[in-house]
């Protein structure tokens, strides 16, 4: 009797190991595909209108700079206890300082929608705003993210 309910407990806490696992493996595919196509696409369209790579346009500017505050709301808990140790970009100083991190997230979101706001008033404030979005951005990515 106590074997079987040794090895029942065994399996409970390999599938619960395994669960967790798979949630964390998600988690970390998301934060990737979050920051490496919908971030990254996004900002990627700011950019190139901002440095006249592209024309201006305000609906295509204010749409991707939502996309980037809709896109960094969730991605701090794309960082679950545990996945510190998935090699991905991401420096463990996330898990140390997840307070910081989380603030700093909150930032580029309000960052993000002032760009998206500053769209509809022409290029030269979309400009202002975006790079303002981008000292964020790279502020974080200094402390949170590892060179590859």
């Amino acid at each position: 009797m106590q074997l079987r309910n040794v090895i029942l407990s065994a399996v409970i806490v390999t599938g619960l190991t395994g669960m967790a696992l798979a949630q964390d493996a998600d988690a970390i595919k998301n934060r990737i595909n979050v920051m490496k196509v919908t971030v990254s696409g996004a900002v990627r369209t700011g950019f190139l209108m901002t440095t006249g790579k592209q024309d201006f346009n305000a609906a295509e500017a204010k749409k991707a700079m939502e996309t980037v505050a809709t896109a960094i709301a969730t991605f701090p808990s794309l960082f679950p206890p545990g996945s510190e140790n998935i090699q991905d970009r991401a420096s463990p100083e996330i898990w140390k300082n997840m307070d910081d991190f989380k603030a700093r997230a909150a930032k580029l979101g309000v960052d993000a929608t002032a760009a998206a706001a500053a769209a509809d008033k022409g290029p030269d404030e979309f400009k202002a705003a975006f790079n303002t979005m981008g000292e964020n951005c790279g502020g974080c990515h200094k402390i949170y993210r590892l060179e590859e």
